[in-house]
């Protein structure tokens, strides 16, 4: 009897592989040989998912982003006053800035492609949003300073992102102590969170 396949499974196998292959040695040095080896298959396997070496990127981009998305409505969505799930919120990116090292020069590939630069795009108008709502919701009960809550979440993401990048292009500042609690800081101050409040 043929080994049954789990193809979900088998296709997160994949991105994981594509993964580690697209970090180690980039976009364009980056061949399905490479990747069927590190996750251990054959390259044929990898065209029943995936029909070319864009398509298998642009799916683990994608997959990258969709994390990124799930990160933002979790965590906003979650119960709380405004400044707890900011504070959650800002742990979870805390969590993935050592990650970053390695999906960072990802994002800088996909960023040169239009599909690429579009994707990134969406995922980022799709965080603002429900960061908006969190800021709108803060406002109203008065935890955060008044001010235009989609301006505000816009300054918020430009923090939270800087301070990836520069995981990816300096990695030691970001090594360095208080760098978490610092970025913390700004980002409550910026929306005039109170410390009693967090």
């Amino acid at each position: 009897m043929p080994k049954l396949i789990d193809r979900d499974e088998k296709r997160r196998e994949i991105l994981d592989a594509a993964l580690q292959a697209f970090s180690r040695n980039g976009y364009h040095t980056t061949n399905l040989q490479r990747v069927a080896t590190a996750a251990g298959i054959g390259k044929s396997s990898i065209y029943h998912y995936f029909p070319t070496r864009d398509a298998l990127f642009q799916a683990l981009m994608q997959h990258l982003l969709e994390r990124e998305v799930a990160l933002f409505d979790q965590v906003l969505s979650a119960d709380g006053t405004a400044s707890e799930r900011l504070e959650v919120l800002i742990r979870g990116v805390e969590g993935v800035i050592d990650e970053w090292g390695n999906t960072g020069p990802l994002l800088i590939d996909c960023i040169h492609d239009k599909r690429g630069r579009k994707a990134v795009a969406r995922t980022l108008r799709r965080i603002h949003e429900p960061l908006r709502r969190l800021i709108a919701d803060g406002q109203r009960s008065g935890e955060f300073r008044r001010g235009d809550p989609g301006a505000l979440a816009t300054v918020v993401i430009a923090c939270l992102d800087g301070v990836l990048l520069l995981r990816l292009l300096d990695p030691e500042s970001v090594a360095r102590p208080k760098v978490a609690a610092e970025l913390r800081a700004v980002i409550r101050a910026g929306l005039g969170a109170a410390k009693d409040n967090a």
